[in-house]
Parts: structure tokens; sequence; C-alpha cells
């Protein structure tokens, strides 16, 4: 059946010589996975450099019940991602989000307010004058919509057993993160991760945190 609807790209991979799978997180679906044909053809209705990670689209797709792989059959680049393209500290950022939201969520369950959590992040993004600490702010409220936010810091299984210090340092990056100098973002940065792979073991290495070097580096 024919469905329009709107997702945020996670991934792109090549599947064939002319086609690719795409993980996109869609508003009326979840996180599904799309068949897409032919999209480096001039006469393509949906174009491979519109599928890049966290790429808003409004989309025409097809959904058959028991299928794992669903095809998207056309596809327009939302005016939001245009302005995010213009900056390439925020294209980075958008690389490392996807990744983090490709890792974390294994349900194609439908969620309007994670969706909605997506669409408002990408839209703080665009506004954003300075983006350094962005994706700390993302990873900390991303926890709370995967169930995983220290709401209770002094119990928390993770923040008790760290070294005093290391201990302070998360307890100023939830409570006054604006406080955090250059370095303490970068150190937050690497326990946010840490913090995560232990709820999430999955996670494995996150292979785009390595171009946020620069940008921690500003």
């Amino acid at each position: 059946m024919q469905h329009s609807t709107q997702g945020i790209v996670l991934t792109t991979t090549r599947y064939k010589d002319n086609a690719y799978i795409v993980n996109i997180f869609t508003k009326d679906f979840g996180k599904v996975s799309y068949a897409v044909y032919n999209p480096q053809s001039k006469r393509a209705k949906i174009k491979l450099q519109h599928l890049q990670p966290m790429s808003l689209l409004d989309m025409e797709v097809t959904h058959r019940e028991n299928k794992d792989i669903q095809q998207l059959t056309e596809a327009k680049l939302h005016p939001l991602s245009y302005q995010l393209y213009e900056h390439p500290a925020k294209i980075s950022i958008c690389f490392f989000l996807a990744e983090v939201i490709q890792k974390s969520i294994e349900t194609t369950n439908v969620d309007h307010e994670l969706y909605q959590f997506m669409v408002h992040s990408l839209e703080t993004l665009v506004q954003s004058k300075e983006v350094q600490a962005f994706p700390l702010a993302f990873l900390l409220d991303f926890a709370k919509y995967i169930g995983i936010y220290p709401y209770d810091e002094v119990e928390n299984e993770v923040i008790k057993l760290l070294p005093k210090e290391e201990k302070e340092l998360f307890s100023v990056l939830i409570k006054e993160p604006q406080l955090l100098s250059l370095g303490e973002r970068r150190r937050s940065m690497q326990l946010l991760i840490a913090y995560y792979k232990h709820y999430l073991p999955g996670m494995g290495e996150m292979k785009s945190l390595s171009v946020l070097t620069e940008l921690f580096s500003a």
C-alpha cells in the first residue's frame, strides 16, 4: 500500500550496483529499511545526495506486511535540511547524531514523541550559532527518550562508580552544562559515550566520533 509520510535518514548502504538500502526513522512507521533504486540517475525521483545522515525527507513509500525491506518510491528534501548542508560543522554533527540513533534504536515501533524530538533537534541545530555544545545536549535529551537518563545521579549504577572528579564533572554536565570549559566538554563527551555503551553494549565503536574532534578543539 502506498503512503505519504516524513522521515529522517540514518544510514545509506549500497546494496547492488544500482540499489541502496536506506534506514529511516519515519513519522508513521518507526525505524524502517527502504530499498532505493537508481538514485544516481539524472531522472531519479530520489537523489543520492538527499540521503545523507539526518536528512529530513517528505516521502512516498510502499509498505507491505511481513517484509523486512520496504520501498521508497519518491522523496523530496525538506527545506530545513538545505540549511544544514550549508555548514560543514553541522554536517559533521549530523553524522554523529545519525550513528547514535541508528545504534540506539532497534525497534520498528511508531514513536511520535521521539520523532518530534528528532525534528526539533534539527531545527535547533539549524538555528544554533555556537554548535560545540550541541552534541552533549542531544545525548542527554535523547537518553530520556530511550530510557537511560540518569534521573537519580547519586544512585545511578554507572555514575556512582566513577572517580570523584569524573562524578563531579557528570553532575555539572547534567545541571549546568554551560559552565563546562573546552577540555571539560571533551571529557564529558567521553563519559557520555561510555555511559551509553554501558546500557547499549551493541553500540560498539563510534566511527563518527572522530569527526567531532576538530569541532571540540575550536
